[in-house]
């Protein structure tokens, strides 16, 4: 957000008159973002200290120099000149939040929020957020949010083109009109959710959540491919200084056509270290045991031959291992880059060891803001994964590779309602042909989130 101070910096001209020169050279080097320079200049004039443009453009310096309680000062003596001076007001208002006072922060600009607009009124939301966010370390806070969207998907089911399946012997082929044969069509889609934080001790919180996903495909036989998802989670984060320590249960439930199919309940435990306000580093362990449910299903799409799905034979539990590095770049439209990368073991329970495998994977993302109300983020990933036993018997044992790009365009319609545009696209190769396959999926989404 620093940045948005530099806005400030030129709307104060009115008021230089006869302290102009020293005013003027830390004005200009902060327009150059030569912060640290300002401050330096600033401290080396202190007879100029009360001269009002002086503590202005002083005081911005300070504040972006990381000295946040002079930089607050020399805002305080300008404003008792000049009271009604907008950008004043909001510096010292960053100025609180920098110090942690978010009280007196909160004040300064909720009465600056009603007679705000453009890119002033977007970085006073982006504040009061922070704050409700950073508040959240010593007094109850919940939101919640709801999701509606519909789009188009090239492979709804993940599914293969008929006739003969590569890496199986001759006579093993998905026919037209399969249910495992490639699916295209359009969907339907809502989603709803809350989220809550209690503080139990300095800097030791529970928290809690539960959500619901929804996706339908009208029209058509593609209704067997309609997904129910829903998921509650709790544990306790405690923060300590540049690290946080959290701890959590999870459980999820998804359902293929109104049938449940596959329960997962996993335990997770993660460290995050906050090495500077640019770098983040964490490490993270997770247990799940995943438990299937056979459904009745078609072996058809015209749904004449009904099946039992047998997927309880891949009841199984999966140990991984994640690390990730989170770096934001000092630019103004505040971009985020990501890099993790996990090692996962999957343990088939039914002994089925041609279902047990080991995953690799590498994940590359980034966020940028180029406008107030737009965020455009993209991700890359990369998985391989290796079977431990024979396909079948005289066939290969499976191996896969998956890769992935996400694509995502947000543009906030005013601090509680937003409207995203999604593009995925999954590529994923195996030496079993029925687990070969590509898919592309464009979506377009309505969020309405509580601040």
């Amino acid at each position: 957000m620093k940045h948005k101070a530099l806005v400030a910096i030129g709307l104060l001209s009115m008021a230089a008159g006869a302290w102009a020169e020293p005013a003027d050279d830390i004005k200009n080097l902060l327009l150059q973002g030569k912060d640290k320079q300002a401050y330096e200049l600033g401290r080396a004039a202190p007879e100029r200290l009360g001269e009002p443009a002086f503590d202005f453009y002083f005081g911005i310096a300070a504040l972006n120099a990381g000295a946040p309680g002079e930089g607050v000062l020399a805002l305080e003596r300008y404003l008792l000149q000049f009271p009604d001076n907008r950008s004043a007001q909001f510096q010292l208002a960053r100025g609180y939040y920098i110090l942690g006072e978010d009280q007196r922060a909160r004040k300064e600009f909720e009465a600056l929020a009603p007679a705000a607009q453009g890119d002033e009124l977007q970085s006073i939301q982006r504040f009061l957020d922070a704050i409700r966010a950073r508040e959240s370390r010593y007094k109850p806070t919940a939101s919640a949010f709801a999701e509606l969207g519909f789009g188009r998907d090239s492979n709804i089911n993940s599914g293969v083109a008929s006739g003969q399946i590569a890496g199986l012997p001759s006579g093993f082929i998905v026919a037209p009109g399969q249910t495992s044969e490639r699916v295209r069509g359009s969907f339907g889609s809502a989603a709803a959710g809350v989220q809550g934080v209690y503080p139990v001790a300095p800097g030791v919180s529970l928290y809690g959540g539960a959500a619901a996903s929804w996706r339908v495909h009208p029209g058509g036989r593609a209704d067997v491919f309609d997904q129910q998802l829903a998921s509650v989670q709790g544990g306790a984060t405690a923060l300590q200084g540049r690290n946080l320590v959290r701890v959590g249960l999870d459980f999820t439930t998804l359902a293929v056509d109104n049938q449940r199919y596959l329960g997962i309940g996993t335990l997770s435990g993660e460290w995050h270290r906050q090495v500077d306000q640019y770098n983040r580093f964490g490490l993270g362990l997770q247990w799940s045991r995943q438990s299937y449910h056979d459904v009745t299903t078609f072996l058809d799409l015209a749904q004449t031959v009904p099946v039992t799905s047998e997927a309880t034979v891949r009841d199984s539990d999966v140990l991984s291992a994640s690390a990730f590095w989170n770096r934001t770049l000092d630019h103004p439209w505040q971009p985020v880059l990501s890099v993790s990368t996990q090692f996962a073991s999957e343990h088939n329970r039914r002994d089925r060891p041609d279902l047990s495998r080991d995953i690799w994977g590498l994940r590359l993302g980034a966020t940028v803001q180029p406008a107030a109300k737009w965020t455009l983020a993209g991700a890359l990933a990369w998985q391989a994964s290796r079977h431990g036993a024979e396909f079948a018997p005289g066939v290969d044992t499976r191996r896969d590779r998956f890769v992935s790009l996400d694509l995502s365009a947000a543009y906030a319609l005013d601090r509680r309602w937003s409207l995203r545009t999604e593009y995925q696209h999954v590529s994923q190769h195996s030496n079993i042909g029925l687990y070969q396959y590509q898919r592309n999926v464009l979506a377009l989404k309505l969020r309405y989130q509580t601040p």
